[in-house]
């Protein structure tokens, strides 16, 4: 849904045109002539000083009510005109009589470093708002967080501003309709708004309207009323108030996904506002010293306009329970801290308790950081630990093949043969190496299941030499086609038995890690397949949420649009179809994500032939299947439905990982065992890195494919080199025990 109207377009773009000139205008201003702050009055000719203003250069030099005015940029007040002096506008350099001597002030480096200051906030808020909009422009909530941005950003430029009177009608303004906006963003983004809901909003907006022209009228007089700023202060209280509340209340009735934007939401808001809300709100309402000034307080808008950008952008979080705590723990000792500090100034405390209590509560402070950080890296270590577990099996498995392969060439450095085939079997399925004329035989010996002669007369081997029951090494004839020496096959025979005791050792290291496995896991099963079930829940909610909600968002708005207006515009409803259709197709990928129903209506084969087309039209794959399963064998119902998911699963890491231009995909039975082997001629990876910590890489999909073979009593098996592709083996027993079935 990427058409936007272009109207939408135009007023971004003027609205940032705008900015851009008025930024310019006012930092120019703001570099060149100071902010005094006072107020004069006229008498005696004489002009002195009637009232100080909070953050002015008269306040930070010492200024003092009745001080007297002398000068302006070097010259005495009889050059300028009445109205210049009390507008003290465009002065670089101003001189005060302060207690018999002249106290002079002009631009300095910390009104410049503050200026430097405020276009950096000023870049992030725009930018970011930009950001999100050109995302996702088509979204109705997107275009209400960049207004939200933009009012944000002009607040910042005229609380640091020094030109005064466009400041002032633009601060004035912005800071009327700030509660507004967030409460209006609050209510779309976590509710579906009612039509009573839309009417107490739209008179809102009338109300609010009458309010800032008048405010406006009164700062173009000149005559600013206190109340005004107190109404201001009061509503953005009560905005948060409400927002806090309704979230409170509401709570229980939201669903997983609105409960972890609510979350997110109320703590930006929470650890935004409240350097503001507390030491300058707060305080400036009943009557008392704010200890921050304003234009400080305000720094926290960057990280509220961050914290939305992430709920409405990203939207696809983990389950946020885990992460609020470390951000409520950073907001509670900032707090803490400042508690302390008032009872300390408040109660006279020494020195020495006041560092007392900050110590102890520092000490609680790195605690709950502690438990929050082992909190939040549980899941993060689990899964670290399952692909530890994966790339040990997978490495024994290697040593092994990689022990087949030495055991080979050994035999055909001693022994001059045409070729020798080495079969073995790891007690899950059966492993096959050759060299020489029967290179590209290991798949049909891999499925053999007969007796030495038998596979002496089928393949034309010279000799057969049996290592345990369905183990074997075949040897081809010799190159001078002369038979095998007594001395040779002696050499044979004990080489065969060492090598066999070696696979032997290894296989029983590894049956018996396994078991340990095993063991020390039954506990935690419960509590992992609960797991498994409650991500799945979240990850099909956000499915919901992100595609088919926003579509079903976007038609509601435009369908109330034309309800209002009954016209009918054909480009939109061409839009609304497409809209509709994109749905049901999103639908339809969500009921095969959840369930494969066409496993349930056919068979293996044909439910994985209907995988392959409908993968060869998603992406340029060669795909290549091979299925030599018996037509009067019916696979139990949870082995068919998990190993179509997990071939699945293969085929789409290949298509998004593994830039493969080839597919080879085989299923075949051995022993009561269901052999599926999927290959790519991809860019592959190193099988050592599983084991490893790298952020980079995270293999969900294998430890994911892991389990489930687990689960199914089977095996599973990767072999891949970097740039040069990856074959995974998996097999899976037809006849499982008891408890390997689902309940």
């Amino acid at each position: 849904m990427k058409k936007v109207n272009i109207k939408h377009h135009i007023f971004v773009f003027l609205a940032l045109l705008f900015f851009l000139f008025a930024a310019c205008y006012v930092h120019w201003q703001s570099f060149h002539y100071p902010y005094i702050g006072v107020g004069l009055e006229h008498e005696e000719d004489k002009w002195r000083v009637s009232r100080i203003e909070p953050g002015g250069k008269a306040e930070e030099l010492g200024i003092i009510l009745g001080d007297e005015l002398v000068a302006l940029d070097g010259k005495s007040l009889k050059s300028r005109s009445a109205a210049m002096i009390a507008d003290l506008n465009q002065v670089r350099t101003f001189t005060f009589l302060h207690q018999g001597q002249e106290v002079s002030g002009k631009i300095d480096s910390q009104d410049r470093y503050k200026q430097y200051f405020a276009i950096g906030v000023e870049l992030l808020l725009v930018g970011i708002g930009c950001f999100a909009y050109f995302r996702k422009p088509e979204s109705h909530l997107i275009r209400k967080f960049f207004t939200l941005n933009m009012v944000l950003a002009w607040i910042i430029l005229t609380i640091y501003s020094t030109e005064l009177l466009l400041s002032n009608v633009f601060l004035a303004a912005c800071s009327i309709w700030i509660s507004y906006l967030l409460l209006e963003l609050f209510v779309q983004l976590i509710f579906t708004i009612s039509p009573v809901v839309h009417k107490l909003f739209a008179t809102s907006r009338v109300m609010l309207a009458c309010f800032t022209l008048y405010t406006l009228s009164m700062i173009l007089r000149g005559q600013i009323p206190g109340w005004i700023r107190d109404v201001v202060l009061v509503q953005l209280l009560l905005s948060i108030g409400v927002i806090l509340v309704v979230g409170r209340v509401h709570w229980k009735r939201l669903d997983r996904t609105r409960q972890n934007y609510l979350l997110i939401l109320i703590t930006g808001i929470f650890i935004s506002f409240l350097p503001f809300l507390f030491l300058y709100a707060i305080p400036d309402l009943l009557a008392l010293r704010y200890l921050l000034a304003p234009e400080y307080g305000l720094i926290g808008l960057v990280p509220f306009s961050a914290t939305m950008m992430y709920i409405l952008i990203k939207q696809r979080m983990a389950d946020m329970r885990l992460y609020i705590p470390r951000i409520y723990i950073h907001t509670l000792f900032i707090a803490g801290v400042f508690v302390v500090y008032l009872c300390a100034t408040a109660f006279g405390w020494s020195p020495l308790v006041f560092i007392s209590f900050i110590l102890v509560y520092t000490g609680g402070y790195q605690w709950a950081l502690k438990w929050a950080h082992h909190k939040i890296h549980g899941r993060q270590e689990w899964l670290e630990k399952e692909k530890l577990k994966l790339s040990i099996q997978l490495t024994e498995k290697q040593n092994n093949r990689e022990l087949m392969v030495a055991f080979a060439e050994m035999i055909q450095d001693v022994i001059n043969v045409d070729g020798l085939c080495i079969m073995w079997s790891d007690g899950h399925h059966r492993l096959a190496y050759c060299t020489g004329v029967y290179q590209g035989t290991e798949e049909v010996l891999q499925a053999e299941d007969g007796s030495e002669d038998r596979l002496q007369q089928r393949y034309s081997f010279s000799k057969v030499l049996r290592i345990a029951e369905g183990d074997y090494v075949c040897l081809g004839q010799k190159s001078n086609h002369t038979s095998i020496s007594a001395e040779e096959l002696q050499f044979l025979e004990k080489v065969t038995r060492d090598v066999s005791q070696l696979l032997r050792n290894a296989q029983v290291l590894s049956d018996l890690q396994q078991h340990y496995r095993s063991s020390t896991e039954n506990l935690k099963t419960d509590y992992v397949l609960l797991e498994a079930h409650q991500s799945e829940r979240i990850q099909t909610s956000y499915f919901l949420h992100d595609h088919i909600l926003q579509n079903l968002i976007f038609l509601s708005r435009d369908l109330e649009e034309l309800h209002e207006s009954s016209v009918v515009h054909r480009p939109k409803v061409k839009l609304w179809l497409q809209c509709v259709y994109d749905s049901q197709r999103e639908i339809r990928l969500l009921c095969d994500q959840l369930h494969p129903h066409i496993v349930d209506k056919t068979d293996l084969k044909e439910a994985v032939q209907w995988l392959i087309r409908s993968m060869r039209d998603r992406a340029e794959l060669d795909i290549k299947f091979q299925y030599k399963l018996s037509p009067d064998l019916v696979l139990p119902t949870i082995v068919k439905t998990n190993v179509f998911r997990i071939i699945r699963e293969l085929i789409n890491n290949t298509v998004k990982h593994a830039h493969a231009t080839t597919l080879t995909l085989d299923i075949w039975t051995f022993r009561n065992v269901l052999h599926v082997r999927v290959e790519d001629d991809g860019t592959g990876f190193d099988v050592a890195e599983l084991g490893r910590h790298n952020k980079g890489q995270h293999h969900f999909g294998l430890v994911s494919i892991h389990h489930q073979v687990a689960y199914l009593g089977g095996d599973l098996d990767i072999h891949s080199e970097i740039g040069a592709g990856v074959s995974v083996h998996i097999g899976v027993p037809l006849l499982m025990e008891a408890h390997d079935h689902v309940g």
